[in-house]
C-alpha cells in the first residue's frame, strides 16, 4: 500500500511541475487579451513606448504593439526592448496584464 501511495505522489508532483511551467501563451496585440480567461500566464515582447508611473515602485508600461502592462519595478524601460512574462488580470472592469517577469 505504502508502494502504490509514493508512486501516486510522484506521479501527481511531475504533473504539477509540468502543468506549472508550461511555457506562457504570445499575444502580439491588446484584443487578444479580451479573448483569454483571468490568470492565463501570457508573454509580451516590444518596445516600450510610453511609461507611466503610478506610485512608488509601480509603473504602468505600454508597448508599441498597444499592450499596457502593470510592473512593480525600479528603473525605466522605455525606449528598451523587453519580454514581459505575466497574468491576465482585471480592473474596474477591464483586462490588464500584471507583470511577474521582466526580461531583457
Amino acid at each position: 500500500m505504502r508502494r502504490l501511495a509514493f508512486a501516486v505522489f510522484v506521479v501527481g508532483m511531475f504533473l504539477m511541475f509540468v502543468l506549472v511551467n508550461l511555457s506562457p501563451e504570445e499575444i502580439d496585440d491588446i484584443e487578444e487579451i479580451e479573448l483569454l480567461e483571468l490568470n492565463t500566464r501570457i508573454s509580451v515582447s516590444g518596445e516600450v513606448v510610453k511609461e507611466r508611473i503610478i506610485y512608488e515602485g509601480t509603473r504602468i508600461l505600454e508597448f508599441d504593439n498597444g499592450v499596457v502592462v502593470l510592473c512593480e519595478c525600479d528603473g525605466s524601460f522605455k525606449g528598451k526592448d523587453v519580454k514581459i512574462i505575466g497574468k491576465v488580470s482585471d480592473y474596474e472592469g477591464e483586462r490588464q496584464i500584471v507583470a511577474e517577469e521582466i526580461l531583457f
